[in-house]
């Protein structure tokens, strides 16, 4: 992964196989030009490396490849590997050596895969430490790409930071860039539009959100991915529940027909479009669709099926729909165990207690408490068990447990000082 010139090329084989510069220059080259070529003063013409590469042993590619050839290739290699701290470590390594040379579009690239993969682990802090090195390459470097990326990856960053608005700020910054460029990428801007949609419905303003995703209705043709109409229809049907249209059948229809074979995304649809539906008092409708969706989600990765069944409870427990949900809790339970997954092991106990608890069996609904809790402390950090305290504390307070209330609230104070 080290970057060397070919100077230093040079001057590294020639060191280690004891030579001199007189040695290798001979009548060939004069002493003082060789001199310059090690410390990167001349750039040596093709016929005096071929001429070094033989008297040294070395392949002439291997002396003629430049250094910004050499991040390059190190780009390559390092981007499609999986991004850990030895990876970061090359990157920021590629990265000095780029900006010391001058390399800015090679420098952004470097940044931005930086900038992936601390989203990808979730090293927020390490992103506002690279933003103003990335904003200022995002300026130095090729503009015709780079403000694309560098819009898309900060809109990307501030969605999963939550700062919803500021996130459809720079999707809306790519779709104004497409279009001042004539760019018709209809793949990257629909995506961008769905994106830039889904940013107003986080923050719940659905009249924002349809005006955005509606704009992308007239280029669906032109787009040819099905999974990304199948989203767009989606969200559109969601959005028409939420504001109570009456086209929600359509889109619903539309969604199903792109998600053709796929039962995992049509299933995960099917719960998306029943909670605005117990928002909206259809009860009955919401529940079948639930069971409709559950019923199709694919059964052969337990660990994904339970977390599907576990989305299922917590909005029947949640809208009241206590008997389905427990039918729901059983299954999802057993599987849990089976999986041995320790989340889903805890959530499967949570809502057990959770639905025992609103059908007023505290004793039961006390000893799958304690079982969530058990397994939850054995990866929660310290405000997920501040809030479990609470949790209990209320619980227990409601049971007319108060010498167990003021045991967890207490906790759940001593903790508080530590979040």
């Amino acid at each position: 992964m080290e970057i060397l010139s070919t100077g230093e090329k040079i001057k590294r084989a020639r060191i280690y196989k004891g030579a001199t510069l007189k040695d290798i220059c001979e009548d060939e080259i004069s002493v003082s030009k060789m001199s310059c070529i090690e410390n990167g003063k001349v750039v040596p013409e093709r016929r005096v490396v071929e001429y070094i590469a033989k008297k040294l042993n070395l392949d002439v590619d291997y002396l003629m490849k430049n250094t910004d050839e050499q991040i390059k290739d190190n780009i390559e290699l390092l981007k499609n590997s999986k991004f850990n701290d030895e990876v970061e470590e090359k990157l920021q390594y590629n990265l000095e050596y780029s900006l010391e040379c001058k390399y800015y579009n090679l420098a952004f690239e470097i940044v931005h895969i930086l900038f992936d993969g601390y989203l990808k682990v979730g090293k927020f802090e390490n992103i506002q430490i690279i933003n103003a090195k990335y904003y200022d390459l995002c300026q130095k470097s090729d503009p015709y790409n780079s403000r694309l990326i560098y819009y898309k990856d900060m809109a990307k960053y501030l969605y999963m930071n939550k700062e919803y608005l500021q996130a459809a700020t720079y999707y809306n910054s790519v779709k104004k860039y497409l279009a001042e460029n004539e760019m018709q990428d209809y793949e990257m801007l629909s995506t961008v539009i769905y994106n830039e949609s889904a940013c107003y419905m986080m923050i719940e303003d659905y009249d924002k959100a349809y005006e955005v995703i509606s704009t992308v209705i007239d280029i669906l043709d032109s787009v040819k991915d099905d999974t990304k109409n199948a989203e767009i229809y989606h969200l559109l049907a969601i959005l028409s529940l939420k504001m109570e249209k009456d086209n929600f059948e359509e889109y619903e229809e539309k969604s199903y027909k792109y998600f053709k074979a796929d039962n995992k995304g049509k299933a995960n649809a099917m719960l998306n479009y029943a909670i605005p539906m117990f928002e909206n008092g259809y009860k009955d409708k919401a529940t079948k669709y639930i069971k409709e969706g559950l019923n199709i989600y694919p059964k052969h990765d337990k660990k994904e099926l339970v977390g599907c069944m576990l989305r299922c409870i917590e909005v029947l427990v949640e809208n009241g729909i206590l008997d389905e949900a427990q039918l729901i809790s059983n299954e999802a339970l057993n599987l849990a165990i089976d999986c041995d997954d320790i989340n889903h092991i805890e959530k499967s106990y949570y809502f057990k207690s959770a639905i025992l608890q609103k059908l007023g069996h505290y004793d039961k609904a006390d000893m799958y408490m304690n079982l969530s809790t058990d397994a939850l402390f054995k990866y929660a950090n310290n405000q997920e068990r501040y809030e479990r305290y609470m949790e209990m504390g209320n619980m227990y307070y409601k049971m007319g447990d108060i010498s167990e209330a003021i045991k967890n609230f207490t906790l759940a104070i001593s903790l508080q000082k530590k979040i």
